[in-house]
């Protein structure tokens, strides 16, 4: 295989030693393999479902490699880099556009196998990945980390990375109990047709900063049909119930909560919003009324994901008996100076 340069690092090719850029047909099942490895510990349910599909299509790797060949069909998706280390795939990195101008490059999937670390790969690897972004006309690299992982935090900061926004994950056990409670005189049930409501104060408790790398979707808030039928059927079936509410005191919404209960084995789930001037007045009481409602079904695991600007909410919520799992921050860097 003859081995395109990246600039300013080797690849011994004789050897196979070195940085190259990483390929569809033979790297696919290695770098799938060496992630499983460094993400271990981090790998949600959605991770480990691509980890899965990143293995399935490990098994037609040679296919797939004529075929990227001749079209280029999958540049965009898994564009990237690899450190060989005597034929070995122990490095890796994806970069690849995150909007369709090519303004906004992600990068993900920054793994070195544990044998390797310490060694300075992680670093090398990030720099062709910016310099990558940066020959292809970028303005900004845009990457996720978790809070927790202070080396990776260490290394994105010393190469000039600046935080987006985040969410915290929150899980009790076992849904809280709620002994005292006087319910809010403004929460009402919305239905899910009334979803533009709930679109608009998400759009507006966000704002622009934490939107700059992935905007709230119209699709995420209006359930399509089938959807709703879903919903229904297993309330009627018994399975689960999804409670909507809002606080309203004008045509918008304030706040707003959906709650996924569950009376089947499983876990109940909870979505909170608040727009920001009510930070701190709103959220105890649809907290309240959710915990209250959820006394009517078994006390199963409870989880929520909340904006870690949204201090008072997660507080209020780790006083209830919650706990924090982890927090997931968005970071970007500024590659040229007309990047706005």
């Amino acid at each position: 295989m003859t081995v395109i340069p990246v600039p300013g690092y080797q690849y011994d090719q004789k050897l196979e030693t070195g940085i190259r850029p990483f390929d569809i047909g033979r790297d696919l099942r290695a770098v799938a393999e060496l992630i499983s490895v460094a993400f271990a510990s981090e790998l949600d349910g959605r991770g480990s479902a691509a980890l899965r599909e990143m293995r399935t299509m490990s098994h037609f790797g040679g296919l797939l490699g004529v075929l990227n060949r001749s079209t280029g069909e999958f540049n965009d998706l898994l564009h990237g880099y690899v450190w060989v280390e005597q034929g070995h795939v122990i490095g890796n990195i994806t970069v690849q556009r995150a909007d369709k101008y090519a303004t906004r490059w992600q990068i993900a999937n920054v793994a070195v196998a544990p044998g390797f670390r310490g060694r300075g790969i992680s670093r090398r690897l990030m720099e062709v990945a910016i310099d990558h972004a940066t020959r292809a006309g970028g303005l900004w690299a845009v990457l996720q980390v978790y809070e927790g992982n202070a080396v990776a935090r260490g290394l994105y900061d010393s190469l000039g990375f600046e935080l987006v926004g985040g969410t915290m994950d929150l899980y009790a056990p076992r849904a809280p109990r709620i002994e005292q409670y006087t319910p809010h005189p403004l929460i009402k049930r919305f239905p899910a047709t009334e979803w533009q409501s709930l679109y608009e104060l998400v759009n507006h408790q966000l704002g622009a900063q934490s939107q700059w790398w992935r905007a709230v979707k119209r699709s995420d808030f209006q359930p399509a049909f089938e959807e709703r039928v879903g919903e229904w059927f297993w309330h009627v079936m018994g399975r689960s119930t999804t409670f909507r509410r809002a606080i309203q005191d004008s045509p918008r919404f304030e706040a707003a909560l959906i709650l996924d209960a569950r009376n089947w084995q499983g876990e109940h789930t909870l979505q909170l919003w608040v727009r920001p001037e009510h930070y701190g007045l709103y959220d105890r009481a649809l907290i309240d009324w959710a915990l209250k409602r959820l006394q009517d079904f078994p006390r199963w695991p409870i989880r929520t994901s909340i904006n870690i600007e949204h201090s008072q909410a997660i507080d209020y919520l780790k006083r209830s008996g919650f706990e924090a799992q982890r927090t997931l921050l968005t970071l970007r860097k500024r590659l040229t100076e007309d990047a706005e």
